[in-house]
């Protein structure tokens, strides 16, 4: 049978195996400057306002941190939500019923200091799901995907850190901050971890990552603040965090980005993960239903 999967077979390969992939030259230079621009007009009204409680600079600090929700700033950064080509590859790795639950702008500029607990290794949502492994023909519960705006081509520039493998490894350390203890001794003795890797990319390229990879951010020593959209994408049951979608944000939106937003229209059920609306898999996969292996025959048969 020919392989329906957007990515190659090494591309499944290599996200199975290290928890992360990276997809190049996905946004075109036109792209990247228009979203690039955008971003450090945000930026700059964040930094100057000091709106802290939009952003993360009270608990990250001023040289790391992340801007909640950009989708209020601007509406440049809607076509992210279902890309042609980052969105595809979602809806085949985690199916129909998902929801975008999280949207931000990752501001790294070039620091010498102590980079808090954002350059520890850590993993993300939670310390439960550093028990929830993403098996082999499982769906995930969770994957995040970075849209690079700035190039991060050598080490030590803010690169994402990344343990290789560590999503199939149960963290066997209970901590609140989802922190790795033995990753972090390194650092504070001053070494490197042994196997964790520093991910060079350029602007335009995307990185995919299960949210409980063991990872952490590299220390920016270069003179170029590195600037990233980061999309989370969910099991529509998880509960939506950081982020508000306005009525102002959910007008603009085609229909698919409104559901992906949390917009259900008349179904607004308590219930709506167990009794989703029937357009559901046709509204997020379109023509790619059975190609995925969500069968559409039930609809045929109502």
């Amino acid at each position: 049978m020919k392989n329906s999967s957007p990515l190659t077979q090494e591309q499944s390969r290599f996200l199975q195996e290290n928890g992360y992939l990276i997809i190049e030259d996905v946004l075109v230079k036109k792209e990247i400057q228009t979203l690039l621009q955008t971003a450090n007009t945000i930026i700059k009204n964040h930094e100057k306002d000091k709106v802290d409680d939009k952003n993360t600079r009270k608990n990250h600090g001023v040289d790391y941190y992340n801007i909640h929700n950009p989708l209020e700033y601007s509406e440049v950064f809607d076509f992210l939500i279902d890309h042609f080509i980052s969105f595809d590859i979602i809806r085949y790795l985690m199916g129909p019923y998902i929801q975008l639950n999280g949207c931000h702008i990752f501001v790294r500029r070039p620091t010498s200091n102590n980079l808090g607990n954002i350059g520890k290794f850590h993993t993300d949502s939670g310390p439960a799901l550093q028990r929830i492994l993403p098996l082999p023909g499982n769906l995930p519960l969770q994957l995040k995907v970075q849209f690079f705006l700035t190039d991060v081509l050598t080490e030590n520039q803010s690169n994402f850190w990344a343990v290789p493998g560590s999503h199939l490894r149960q963290v066997g350390y209970h901590h609140p901050f989802c922190f790795i203890p033995q990753y972090n001794a390194y650092l504070e003795r001053g070494d490197l971890p042994p196997d964790a890797i520093q991910v060079k990319l350029k602007a335009g390229d995307i990185l995919f990552h299960h949210l409980n990879l063991w990872h952490a951010v590299a220390p920016n020593f270069s003179n170029q603040t590195r600037i990233s959209i980061s999309l989370r994408y969910a099991q529509m049951w998880f509960k939506e965090y950081y982020s508000y979608y306005s009525s102002a944000i959910i007008d603009r939106m085609t229909p698919r980005r409104r559901r992906l937003l949390g917009d259900f229209g008349e179904h607004k059920s308590g219930d709506i993960a167990y009794r989703p609306p029937i357009d559901q898999v046709p509204l997020i996969l379109g023509d790619k239903a059975e190609l995925y292996g969500w069968s559409m025959k039930w609809l045929e048969d109502r």
